[in-house]
């Protein structure tokens, strides 16, 4: 039996940190690059509003 991905958004960007909102909470979650980048490339979660490249912006 196969395991279908969890759907979650990207809804924002907090300074180092991404908002991602799960099904079924009320507020988005706030996880690190290191993790973002895990479930981005993870087979257990489907990002529905991720385009293919990430932008950072690089301030001074």
């Amino acid at each position: 039996m196969e395991k279908k991905p969890i759907v979650v958004q990207l809804v924002g960007q907090d300074q180092q940190h991404y908002l991602i909102k799960f099904p079924n909470l009320e507020i988005p979650v706030k996880v690190n690059q290191n993790l973002f980048m895990k479930m981005k490339f993870s087979q257990e979660y489907l990002f529905s509003n991720l385009n293919t490249t990430v932008s950072h912006s690089n301030s001074a």
